[in-house]
């Protein structure tokens, strides 16, 4: 009879542990128009807004050429193409976690635009106009950011300088592509509240954002990533890229960032073997560095590009 019970409470916590799996694998990874750019943040965010309306209106003025890959699984991605005039590099933006470009850069773009950089703005897969099912954190993405350095490098015959550039999840997929053929133009990544792994960032919100343990959950979760979107979240840490990179980066993080905790900046900048630089903005939650300090973002920014060329 006791022997019993306990098959039955197994049984019963399996199927408890498959649902709350797949709930969360559904939330996390499928695709959604759904945004959380400000979602995160209990700050007043008014100045943001703001700073992001009034660029977004100008990029819609400017001329840039929408640009389509097609991925190593046959997605067919989608990003803008903005020429600088005089330009001395080109930047290859990536966004975040169901954020967009004209969002996550706005506050940067004219910058980088008058300070002679070419922008390449890319949609992330599951995003804005790119086909996807799944967002895989990184696991997929690295290699679709491999594919649009290669589309500058090749299509475009920009032979400029190239400079990866990733916002939140885009930061992370930026730094895994580093494990893959680098393009002897490519120089510098600017990698801007990245974490560290898929699995860490998801025992950070099982734990505080849901109150729930983080283990056994994660391996279900984990099971359906497998499972249905293909990808295992081993394929999501930093480690294996950064640990034989030899190529410069910058880090930047904001100390209150409740969404992706500064910790992992840490241990990205622990892992990487070339130059690099870890910038700490005072106040600023997830994302909104560029908002709280402009001044040392902007600054950091040229010294990155003045000295890595």
């Amino acid at each position: 009879m006791l022997f019993l019970i306990i098959f039955l409470i197994l049984i019963v916590f399996l199927i408890v542990m498959l649902i709350a799996g797949y709930k969360f694998f559904n939330i996390s990874c499928k695709k959604s128009n759904q945004s959380i750019n400000k979602a995160y943040s209990n700050n007043n965010v008014s100045v943001e807004d703001r700073t992001v309306d009034v660029n977004v209106e100008w990029l819609k003025e400017q001329d840039y050429k929408d640009v389509y890959i097609k991925s190593d699984d046959g997605l067919k991605l989608h990003g803008i193409y903005l020429n600088a005039p005089n330009a001395y590099r080109t930047v290859i933006c990536v966004h975040g976690y169901r954020g967009s470009f004209a969002t996550d850069f706005s506050a940067i773009i004219r910058y980088l635009y008058n300070n002679h950089s070419n922008i390449l703005m890319v949609e992330q897969r599951c995003h804005g106009e790119s086909e996807g099912n799944y967002i895989t954190f990184g696991a997929k993405e690295k290699n679709d950011v491999s594919r649009w350095v290669d589309y500058v490098a090749n299509k475009l015959d920009d032979k400029h300088p190239i400079y990866l550039y990733g916002i939140s999840m885009g930061a992370t997929s930026v730094l895994l592509s580093l494990e893959n053929h680098v393009s002897f133009l490519l120089k510098g990544v600017i990698a801007d509240c990245g974490y560290s792994s898929m699995k860490t960032e998801c025992r950070y919100i099982c734990e505080k954002w849901y109150h729930l343990p983080a283990y056994p959950l994660i391996y279900f979760v984990n099971l359906y990533c497998n499972l249905i979107a293909k990808f295992d979240m081993s394929e999501t840490s930093t480690k294996k890229a950064l640990t034989k990179n030899e190529l410069p980066i910058l880090f930047i993080h904001g100390d209150k960032d409740t969404f992706v905790v500064p910790e992992n900046s840490r241990v990205n900048y622990s892992r990487t073997k070339g130059p690099k630089e870890l910038v700490w903005i005072k106040d600023a939650n997830h994302a909104e560095s560029i908002f709280k300090n402009p001044e040392l973002y902007h600054a950091k920014l040229e010294y990155f590009f003045n000295t890595y060329k």
